[in-house]
């Protein structure tokens, strides 16, 4: 059943026109067992059972009815005024038969998103925050029905739609590359306005650890570049017994992310990228962490000259992403914008990254520890000069600790702990691993 889920998810959603809160029913019903051939239900009973208003319901039931995934029919064999029943039209059983096959990463936790009513709002606060604390509101309402979803401190229906959408494209580390907000739109029903509201959300809570907002067509010529999100899958509401992620926080007074993706270029094309803005050199920053990251994955431990075939599918990944960017204003002519060197400027900062961040910490941490995955999440630029970069692996070592921070400057320390719920909520934004 878990399965049929995250494939009715991916493949199915898109293609309707429903809202978040219809989707969300939906996908609860699935997550129940309660969508099968010649199964019925009534509006009260399922409200109860999912924990949702019946006013959701009831508003939902409808909109699914007049997508015809729905049918709606009168209770048979009653004494007295006939009830309204509902069950699963052909229509949808045979979308479900057809595209439930998937399977995802994150399945679970998806799974945990549609099924499970008691996931709570409790995110990072600040002091003020905890000082005008709101009194949360009542699980149940006066006349005995269940509350909405967003009640008593519970994570809400869209709420839950847009961050199950997120998990549906995420690596290990929680990193989601390459998926624009008019796709998210399309599968979680939400408006640009609130889908926005949303991510916020979503970050405020620590769900979601940063956002780095995409380019529009207007900066690149004829090219968009999608928005990143990295996820905290190990946020405690998500119900994972112990963190499956390792956390290595590394600080030094060395160049900026900026001065590396500007430096050695042609000087016309880094003027170029230059007045293209911060929040440009921000997204060429992330996609260099990102070129980064997978070469960390690929060698971390081992000797700088066994790369194997990393090289051809980082070139290859560079190529997809970057080689479609244009800038206007190199000198090179009316009709080039071509930003010259690109691919190469970054497949030789990448290298540099990696060998650089290898020789300086895998005798710090974890002797002999070979991760699956390495995510590297750079954090806010600050004035102090002090160069801060997060890096998530997966999986977490074996009974080792599962969080280490190294200040690598005069007078900087290593320490150690246990995870990375042993953070300071202060530090843990000073890092980047929370930025809402």
């Amino acid at each position: 059943m878990i399965g049929l889920i995250m494939a009715f998810f991916l493949h199915f959603f898109e293609g309707l026109d429903l809202g978040v809160e219809a989707r969300f029913f939906l996908q609860a019903m699935a997550s129940r067992g309660c969508i099968a051939p010649a199964t019925t239900f009534k509006i009260k009973p399922i409200a109860k059972l999912l924990c949702l208003t019946e006013r959701l319901v009831r508003d939902a039931v409808h909109e699914l009815v007049e997508a015809e995934l729905l049918v709606a029919q009168k209770q048979a064999d009653k004494v007295g005024r006939p009830g309204q029943e509902y069950q699963a039209s052909q229509y949808l059983l045979d979308l479900l038969a057809r595209s439930g096959r998937g399977s995802l990463d994150h399945q679970e936790l998806i799974h945990r998103l549609f099924s499970e009513s008691e996931i709570h709002t409790e995110g990072p606060r600040s002091e003020v925050d905890m000082r005008c604390e709101v009194a949360p509101r009542k699980l149940v309402r006066k006349d005995g029905r269940p509350a909405a979803p967003g009640a008593h401190g519970r994570l809400g229906a869209s709420t839950r739609v847009l961050l199950a959408s997120l998990l549906s494209f995420a690596d290990q580390c929680g990193a989601v590359a390459g998926v624009g907000e008019a796709r998210l739109r399309a599968m979680t029903g939400l408006n640009p306005a609130a889908l926005k509201h949303q991510v916020r959300r979503l970050a405020s809570l620590g769900y979601i650890r940063g956002h780095v907002p995409g380019v529009s067509n207007g900066v690149f010529i004829g090219a968009k570049v999608p928005s990143t999100y990295y996820l905290n899958l190990d946020h405690p509401q998500l119900g994972e017994q112990r963190s499956r992620r390792a956390v290595l926080v590394y600080a030094d007074d060395g160049r900026s992310l900026r001065e590396r993706v500007v430096c050695g270029l042609n000087p016309e094309v880094a003027s170029a990228l230059l007045d293209l803005g911060p929040a440009v050199l921000n997204v060429l920053c992330h996609k260099l962490a990102r070129y980064t990251s997978h070469l960390l994955s690929l060698t971390w431990g081992g000797p700088g000259e066994r790369y194997g075939d990393a090289p051809a599918s980082m070139e290859g990944m560079i190529a997809r992403e970057l080689g479609q960017l244009k800038v206007s204003g190199t000198g090179l002519g009316a009709d080039e914008y071509y930003w010259p060197g690109v691919l190469d400027h970054f497949f030789e900062l990448a290298f540099e990254w990696a060998e650089e961040l290898k020789e300086k910490l895998n005798g710090k941490a974890w002797s002999g520890y070979q991760p699956q995955l390495i995510r590297l999440i750079p954090a806010p630029e600050r004035q102090d000069g002090l160069r801060i970069i997060s890096l998530i692996f997966y999986p977490a070592p074996e009974r080792q600790e599962g969080c280490i921070v190294y200040t690598d400057v005069r007078g900087g320390f290593l320490r150690r702990f246990d995870s990375e719920a042993d953070l300071d909520v202060r530090n843990r934004y000073e890092f980047g691993l929370l930025t809402g």
